[in-house]
């Protein structure tokens, strides 16, 4: 269904557009609240996500995996807003504590750590075939438990625990090579 109001939209039809917009919406506010967002900054993204599609329009053509390109593009919206605010921050933070030069560095260093890592986890994921990449998105980003998990994805609950075990294994496998 949505892969075919993607087209629809694409092709120019401007109904189509509020049809992905309200089948995405809710899963992607999930998801931005996953991440630890709150929902009015989430919300906030996903308004300027879909305005930018909205106006990019047939430029987006290229685009085959509507789904995963609203996930990643709300991702990257969520980041760079919380790289600005950081931003502003850091600089606040410089202006009125000086003194505190030790404390600034022991944060840069652990935020270094994390961004360090949340890459490397990244990175990890884009190992795994979409299906596996999906369950374990639902899992440890939106919290759902293999119930839910299986009634998205039209599945029993334990052949999501046996992907979500080998998808980690793999991860793991694929961690100890680098």
């Amino acid at each position: 269904m949505s892969k075919e109001a993607w087209q629809k939209f694409l092709n120019g039809d401007q109904s189509s557009f509020s049809e992905l917009y309200f089948t995405y919406f809710n899963e992607l506010l999930f998801y931005g609240k996953g991440m630890g967002f709150d929902e009015d900054t989430c919300k906030d993204a996903i308004q300027d996500l879909f305005f930018k599609i909205y106006i990019s329009g047939k430029k987006l053509n290229h685009i085959r995996h509507i789904e995963f390109y609203l996930l990643q593009s709300l991702k990257n919206n969520l980041f760079d807003q919380y790289n600005r605010e950081t931003a502003l921050l850091h600089i606040e933070l410089k202006e009125t504590e000086a003194t505190d030069n030790e404390n600034i560095i022991d944060q840069l260093i652990r935020e270094e750590n994390r961004n360090k890592q949340t890459n490397e986890i990244l990175q990890l994921l884009t190992t795994l075939p979409p299906k596996q990449r999906k369950i374990i998105r639902y899992r440890y980003l939106l919290n759902l438990d293999n119930r839910e998990i299986a009634a998205l994805m039209h599945t029993s609950p334990e052949a999501i625990k046996k992907s979500i075990y080998r998808a980690l294994r793999k991860m793991k496998q694929n961690s100890s090579r680098k």
